[in-house]
């Protein structure tokens, strides 16, 4: 059987290799730049979605959380490549400085020390070895990232969409039938998706048997095509097929199980580095810690998506209380605006002053468990943190200097219900006010 000639580099391609250290290096360092702001961007949408568009949102979290976690490979990858292009450079300039590499003779080491000497590479070995591994690196990255990414589009669009689809359309009323469907598909898509996530870790191994792969054929197209696989899919056989294969699949397991169980604990982390805490004496409950998130002053863009107040310590006798607006309490203010008994006892009230008084119905504001009297509700706009709501004014002259707690509550009042938020702050009373007190 005759042998196939080895293939012949076309010379603009042998061109490229050669300078492929340009763009990657530039690529790395540009992508770098627009990644590590990312995370901070998606927090943002995150909050915004949670407030504006749909609040139970757990599904969501875990979705950005991945993205974030995608961004973080990345991230790693890239830093990783450009050590190593580093390296490179330096390997390079040190080449063209001592052309004749290293000279083990001018050490004067012993036998064993001089052996391990001379058997070091030399400086083109190093060189080229290195160029070999950044560039693989660079592709891997963005292979990782575009994988994950892939696996975001086929839960977003198979998943999410339709889920969000049908509640919007029955404005939030499904029947038991229409749950029992959505129900059906989300696991049919589930399946088919970890029948993909399966055939992608064992780099097609079901392929090669002639009826599964019959079987597979369809779903690995639907995958494929939702996945943006067209994208990857030439690094993913290039590293398949030339390295091997038991690396391979042990990198992209690491890589999936590590993705997945690492977004959970990062949507769970209350803020970046709790992940890695050993710290256990500690607890961030309501009731038994201060979040800077409930004060505008120490909220660093991070605000409460419940309620805040100007600061932990309060000097004069106005407690200015702001409630954050969001979708969730769409349902029952509709209800409650409906309602003709409202309309009834006040006809002369507008729709706005209606809205007004149904806010007042459905907010319940305590200090230290006294329900407070709040005669309006004033539609605000918090500048600092970004956010819709509504903003009360809470009369605090006769409180004592010390520690207090502000509670909100939602819907219906009742003292045993658990209150939405709940804030401490410190009453921190002029002289003058003590002695009006006394």
């Amino acid at each position: 059987m005759l042998e196939m000639a080895p293939r012949k580099t076309p010379k603009w391609l042998h061109d490229l290799q050669q300078r492929s250290w340009e763009p990657e290096i530039l690529l790395s360092g540009i992508v770098l730049y627009g990644m590590f702001r990312v995370p901070d961007m998606l927090d943002e949408f995150l909050a915004y979605f949670k407030l504006n568009i749909y609040g139970n949102s757990q599904d969501i979290d875990n979705l950005i959380s991945l993205s974030k976690f995608g961004i973080y490979w990345l991230i790693t990858g890239l830093v990783l490549h450009l050590i190593c292009r580093g390296i490179w450079i330096g390997m390079v300039g040190l080449s063209y400085t001592f052309p004749r590499g290293i000279v083990s003779e001018n050490l004067k080491y012993q036998e064993k020390f001089r052996e391990k000497t001379e058997k070091t590479a030399d400086f083109e070995r190093v060189i080229t070895r290195l160029d070999k591994i950044s560039s693989a690196l660079f592709s891997l990255s963005f292979l990782l990232f575009m994988s994950l990414l892939g696996g975001y589009m086929y839960v977003l669009l198979l998943v999410i969409l339709p889920i969000s689809t049908l509640f919007f359309v029955t404005n939030f009323d499904i029947s038991a039938e229409q749950l029992k469907i959505l129900t059906a598909w989300v696991y049919l898509c589930l399946t088919v998706g970890i029948i993909g996530l399966i055939d992608f870790i064992s780099l097609g191994y079901f392929r090669r048997f002639k009826y599964v792969a019959r079987v597979l054929w369809p779903i690995h197209r639907v995958v494929s095509w939702i996945t943006l696989a067209r994208f990857y899919r030439p690094i993913y056989y290039g590293f398949a097929s030339n390295i091997s294969r038991w690396k391979f699949f042990l990198l992209l397991l690491v890589f999936s199980v590590g993705s997945v169980f690492g977004a959970l604990s990062t949507a769970t982390a209350s803020r970046t580095g709790d992940l890695y805490s050993r710290i256990t004496y500690w607890v961030e409950s309501q009731g038994s810690a201060v979040s800077p998130q409930y004060y505008t002053d120490q909220m660093q863009g991070q605000p409460s998506l419940r309620a805040h107040i100007p600061s932990d310590i309060i000097e004069g006798d106005v407690l200015r209380l702001f409630v954050v607006a969001n979708v969730l309490y769409k349902t029952y203010l509709d209800e409650h605006l409906s309602q003709d008994s409202l309309q009834l006892a006040h006809p002369e009230a507008t729709s706005v002053e209606l809205l007004q008084l149904t806010i007042k119905e459905f907010i319940t504001v305590t200090l230290d468990g006294e329900v407070q009297p709040i005669d309006n509700w004033y539609f605000h706009y918090h500048q600092t943190a970004g956010q819709r709501g509504y903003l009360a004014y809470l009369d605090i002259s006769q409180l004592p200097r010390g520690m207090h707690h502000v509670n909100v509550y939602l819907g219906t009042y009742a003292p045993d219900n658990e209150a939405v938020v709940e804030i401490p702050f410190f009453r921190d009373a002029h002289p003058i006010d003590e002695e009006v007190t006394e």
